[in-house]
């Protein structure tokens, strides 16, 4: 019969199960949902590494479309902020401490339990346990100087009470305070955007086969793909992988990687997962249909890049952010006459062919723009006008040495392009401003000679 800590802690997790599932339900905003997805994870597992891969139908890949991974730092020193000198137990905090032959040698003292919810009086009886063995066997004169040591004493109280900071005390013969600091967090966002093959490591056989997993040892596991690892400063040990099917159709999988302290996953974990993973696919669905609707209606058809609707968003949120922020206007030169030689469906696959070569000449975080006929705009958030500059070169000389159009064997090796680069706050303060300063600009290269590239 479970006892009443495993009680309590079964009603937490469906507590924040029950959380979860509603954070999915209430938004067609895919970021969200799959934050939501994570963060129902963290609380209710623990883990210390959590990715959502979807599934990219058209190139039979997964993508890392959202990651969280922990990071652990150790510092000795006094920490920063106020350090509490007394015992205690609140909701954030939690303090106990350190005596051997009855003498006060130290604190230890808990912030923030790692799963959102308040420290209680179980909390309070393993991290007395834990620092009866420390008191009992740690040296603060040469734990000061063992790195290695002083990371599985923190790995050992994050086992007993997991937390996002904890902090030792550790007073020496000379009545010296030693302080030693651990703070634990979830990193987003290392391997987003990652791509692997269906059949690729773990999660590509998951996505593969459609079956969950639950691996004690990953490093043993033959289709364990450890290049991961090293972008992630993460080595897999326990696992957990779940596929996120939907009408028959595969949408992703779901990672979760390592228990805290050590431990590995049970068949109770692997339920709790398949349980978030089977709500948030319903999610994903209409999530994703919906995106794809939002995508149409700011996505130009000719060129595939954003629209003036799409432009109009995008350009006054960038500066909200804070500069700078840099704005590329082309215009085609040579286009009209192309057209009035060979036809308007050329000059059309030749707009539509420079579409394609901005998109691949833009870095991540870059908006490109068809803004009518044959001008295009870009944004660059974060970007010096020098940066910006490189860029539209870049481009510049990938239209310039475009002879033909996509699909078609005809010359058009005389189009090229009149780019003009403005940044905020240095050339305007609002984005009005800031399209008239790059037009400007573009408008003295095409009066200049064409084929070239200024900022204002």
């Amino acid at each position: 019969m479970p006892t009443d800590g495993e009680l309590t802690r079964r009603l937490r997790e469906l507590e924040w199960l029950h959380a979860s599932l509603r954070a999915m339900t209430a938004t067609l905003d895919l970021g969200e949902l799959v934050r939501a997805v994570l963060r129902g994870i963290k609380t209710v597992l623990a883990a210390e590494g959590m990715s959502l891969l979807l599934y990219d139908r058209d190139r039979d890949e997964l993508v890392f479309s959202a990651s969280e991974t922990l990071r652990e730092e150790t510092l000795v020193g006094r920490p920063p902020g106020e350090l509490g000198r007394e015992p205690g137990l609140d909701d954030h905090r939690l303090a106990v401490a350190l005596k051997r032959d009855g003498r006060r040698v130290g604190l230890l003292e808990l912030r923030e339990r790692f799963d959102g919810g308040p420290f209680d009086e179980r909390d309070r009886t393993r991290a007395r346990a834990v620092a009866a063995t420390l008191a009992e066997t740690l040296d603060p004169a040469t734990t000061a100087h063992d790195p290695a040591a002083l990371q599985a004493i923190f790995a050992r109280i994050a086992e007993a009470v997991p937390a996002h900071a904890s902090t030792l005390v550790l007073t020496d013969a000379a009545d010296h305070e030693l302080v030693f600091t651990s703070s634990r967090e979830l990193r987003p966002g290392i391997i987003d955007g990652v791509r692997l093959r269906v059949g690729q490591g773990i999660a590509g056989w998951v996505a593969q086969h459609r079956q969950s997993v639950c691996i004690e040892d990953v490093r043993t596991d033959p289709r364990h793909d450890a290049s991961f690892a090293h972008r992630t400063a993460l080595v897999a040990r326990s696992m957990i992988c779940v596929p996120l099917v939907h009408r028959e159709g595969l949408l992703g999988v779901l990672q979760v990687i390592n228990k805290q302290g050590g431990g590995v996953f049970t068949a109770d974990d692997v339920h709790l997962v398949e349980a978030l993973a089977s709500q948030a696919v319903i999610g994903i669905a209409h999530a994703q249909l919906y995106r794809r609707a939002e995508i149409a209606s700011l996505t130009d058809d000719l060129t595939g890049l954003g629209n003036t609707r799409r432009f109009n968003a995008v350009l006054p949120a960038a500066l909200a952010q804070g500069g700078p922020v840099s704005l590329l206007v082309l215009d085609l030169d040579a286009l009209k006459a192309i057209v009035d030689q060979i036809g308007h469906l050329v000059g059309s696959r030749a707009i539509a062919t420079v579409g394609r070569l901005i998109a691949e000449s833009l870095r991540p975080g870059d908006t490109g723009v068809r803004f009518g006929g044959d001008e295009f705009v870009v944004v660059f958030p974060d970007t010096p006008t020098t940066a910006a500059l490189e860029v539209a070169e870049r481009i510049r000389v990938a239209v310039e040495a475009c002879t033909t159009p996509d699909g078609m064997d005809v010359d058009i090796t005389t189009l090229t392009a009149s780019i003009g680069i403005a940044t905020f706050p240095d050339h305007a303060p609002d984005p009005e401003a800031l399209f008239r300063a790059a037009d400007r600009a573009m408008y003295q290269v095409k009066f200049g000679g064409k084929n070239g590239v200024a900022a204002a």
